[in-house]
């Protein structure tokens, strides 16, 4: 028993050791493999493995550029840039869906299950609750620490005057890029450059900007200043919405023009919208019916057929015509008269706008001459005006005319037109024969003011000579003395202009009882200077284009005169002129009396007084100022008075108060210290400073970018990182 006792005692030391011998190879090679992994990580390929964790730890952050603010041509703005609500929810983060439901409810006002039955559902990865919000209080949203919530605040547009130009400026998206009118055709110019800094985050998962790295600052967009004149839009909204109702039409269009230099002073049509408050139903007001919709134009649409004959002398305004008692059959189809007679002279035609007259003028002319003339109007091709969506409208070719499309062409069916074009047309005339191409966007500005690019009048081509244009406009004033356009004629104003009635299609057939009504008409008649057309839709109460749209011009017309201060001076008001702003202007001529003062307030001095030289307005600048900028100096206007919407008096004076508002060579501001405060507060606190901010996170401001204490130039940006508890 002790022998074998003995043998198994030293089996197991054999064992022992040999089992030692086994774990001290195992352990020596995997300390083997850790080295070789380390020298593999820190030496051989240490370069990949800082790469990712540079992924890992850094991002390279978006720093949004400010919007560019659209102006009109007294620079007062259309669009403001605000900031709006956003939260973001994580459904599988929010431990307590019922109570964040009702904290959501009480701040937006909405019914708690709306937020309730989202915030339950744990299949839903994160997605927006609100999106760009306007909300007055927040209740301390913003810096509560809810898991699985994010609120932040996003730069968003504010149409300072709601409906008014609202298909002209447009409006943007909720990533704030252009949608309509000027917002998406100067979207490029308006959204300005991102920027971009490198953030690291640190252990907690918080962002940090990493000062290793440079960061580019975002430009800002430029500022687009328009032709339009934000009280003669007015005007013509307002006139334009009180004649649509009080005739009881379905919509309608206007738009107001300056005759020698193609600037669109105003442009509207009803119904419209608020871009502020959009709802479904606003489908129809949203568009530029201006330039968007095409209709036939009827008796406006004789002034082709009536320039034609007269440039090409087949007849003078003496001619006589014979005009068939008031019905005439054309192919077997009818021509009828609106007021009978058996002849007419050609000055008579277009006065009582006799379409028997027109139509066998047009059979004088022929239809190669007759499409000639009309395209060189314009007609059938796109205006070139700087929004989009216009459309060219129709304009048959000579090889495409049946058997009596010259005739109906000559008193405006089988074609459309667009009212731009129509308005540019008739301008031509009033501008002795020059086509002039229209253009809505006067400049753009860069943010510290540069002109960035400048629109000039552009004429197109001479349509018709000038003598004819003369005898064209003795005809246009002719229809509103004595003719179907009486009801446009002014008092102490000479008018002229064209009556227009159309039969509309209704299921395919010319309906009697549905029409287009449509006035163009352009004053002083002696020195043209403004055209405005009205187009008026299926009125019920009344349709001809001489009761029903010639009122609406009247109107129009009136108030913008009376705006304006004179009739006899709106060359001088609106013609697109270059003027010296550093020699101040103190002549003013007995006619502009009463002007309305524009908003001059916080714009270079230097545009200020470009306004007032333009709309000759007597100004002062306060005492001990620098007036023309120099180098690392901008002059701006802090105050004025009168105070802008002010209507002054012949002989009085405008005066300006400026300050430098930059001064590189030492006007800085310290950045102060707002870490560990609420991100209320620090935004209070550095808006108040003059500083802008942009927000990264939400919560609790952790750090700032510049470093406090930093000197900077005044509203320069400082980005904030707050504490983010989805991170």
């Amino acid at each position: 028993m002790d022998f074998y006792s003995f043998v198994n005692k030293e089996n197991k030391k054999v064992n022992a050791v040999r089992r030692m011998n086994i774990f001290m190879f195992v352990l020596l090679a995997f300390l083997a493999l850790v080295i070789t992994k380390l020298v593999s990580v820190q030496i051989l390929e240490s370069e990949k493995y800082r790469l990712i964790a540079k992924k890992q730890s850094q991002s390279r952050e978006i720093i949004t550029p400010q919007r560019g603010i659209i102006y009109d041509r007294n620079m007062n703005p259309f669009v403001s840039n605000v900031f709006r609500v956003s939260v973001i929810a994580d459904p599988y983060k929010i431990k307590n869906p019922d109570s964040v439901s009702t904290l959501l409810a009480g701040v937006f006002g909405r019914n708690r299950f709306d937020y309730y039955d989202k915030l339950v559902d744990k299949n839903n990865s994160a997605f927006y609750l609100e999106r760009k919000v306007s909300v007055a209080d927040l209740k301390g949203l913003d810096t509560l620490r809810i898991e699985g919530l994010n609120v932040f605040k996003e730069s968003a547009r504010f149409y300072n005057d709601c409906q008014t130009a609202s298909q002209i400026v447009g409006f943007t998206d909720l990533d704030n890029r252009g949608v309509s009118g000027i917002e998406l055709a100067s979207n490029k110019e308006l959204t300005g450059k991102e920027g971009y800094m490198i953030a690291r985050k640190d252990g907690r998962g918080v962002k940090r900007p990493d000062m290793n790295y440079i960061q580019k600052e975002p430009e800002s967009g430029a500022n687009v200043i328009l032709t339009i004149d934000k009280n003669i839009q007015k005007i013509a909204e307002e006139e334009l919405a009180a004649g649509i109702k009080y005739f009881n039409a379905s919509k309608g269009k206007a738009v107001v023009v300056n005759v020698k230099t193609g600037e669109v002073l105003g442009m509207c049509t009803y119904p419209t919208f608020d871009p502020n408050n959009i709802r479904k139903e606003d489908t129809v007001g949203m568009k530029n019916a201006v330039i968007y919709d095409i209709y036939e134009p009827g008796s406006t649409f004789k002034i082709v057929t009536a320039s034609a004959i007269l440039e090409e002398k087949i007849d003078s305004p003496e001619s006589v015509i014979n005009t068939e008692n008031g019905d005439y059959k054309v192919y077997g189809m009818d021509i009828i008269d609106s007021y009978p007679a058996s002849s007419l002279t050609f000055q008579q035609v277009i006065e009582r706008s006799s379409n028997i007259g027109v139509a066998k003028l047009a059979q004088k002319l022929g239809a190669e001459r007759f499409f000639k003339y009309a395209r060189d109007y314009g007609f059938g091709i796109y205006t070139g005006i700087e929004l989009n969506g216009e459309n060219k409208g129709y304009l048959k070719r000579p090889i495409d005319f049946t058997p009596g499309s010259l005739e109906f062409m000559g008193i405006g069916y089988q074609v459309a037109v667009n009212v731009l074009q129509l308005t540019m047309a008739y301008a031509s005339i009033a501008n002795n024969g020059l086509l002039m191409k229209p253009y809505i966007i006067k400049k753009e500005l860069s943010p510290d003011g540069t002109v960035l690019m400048e629109n000039m009048p552009s004429p197109v081509r001479q349509v018709i000579s000038q003598e004819t244009a003369k005898k064209l406009n003795q005809m246009f004033i002719g229809v509103v003395e004595r003719g179907t356009g009486t009801d446009a004629k002014m008092s102490g104003m000479t008018v002229a202009g064209k009556t227009g009635t159309t039969q509309r299609l209704v299921e395919g057939e010319y309906s009697s009882s549905s029409h287009i009504s449509s006035f163009v008409g352009y004053f002083p008649a002696d020195n043209p200077e403004i055209i405005i057309t009205v187009v008026v839709d299926d009125p019920k109460n009344g349709y001809y284009g001489g009761k029903v749209a010639a009122p609406i011009f009247r109107k129009i017309a009136e108030r913008i005169i009376d705006y304006t201060g004179s009739a006899g001076n709106l060359t001088n008001e609106y013609m697109y002129t270059r003027t010296e702003t550093n020699t101040p202007n103190d002549k003013q001529s007995a006619g502009e009396k009463n002007q309305m003062i524009p908003n001059l307030k916080d714009m270079r001095l230097k545009d200020a007084l470009e306004i007032l030289n333009e709309k000759n307005i007597p100004y002062e600048v306060s005492e001990n100022t620098i007036i023309k900028d120099e180098k690392g100096v901008i002059v701006s206007v802090v105050n004025q008075e009168p105070a802008p919407g002010e209507k002054i008096d012949n002989g009085r004076k405008v005066k300006l108060y400026v300050k430098n508002s930059k001064n590189d060579n030492g006007d800085y501001k310290i950045v102060p210290d707002v870490r560990r405060m609420s991100l209320r507060k620090s935004i209070n606190k550095l808006v108040t400073e003059g500083f802008t901010v942009d927000i990264n996170g939400s919560g609790e401001v952790i750090d700032i970018f510049p470093k406090p204490g930093t000197k900077i130039n005044p509203k320069s940006k400082i980005i904030l990182f707050c504490k983010n508890e989805n991170k």
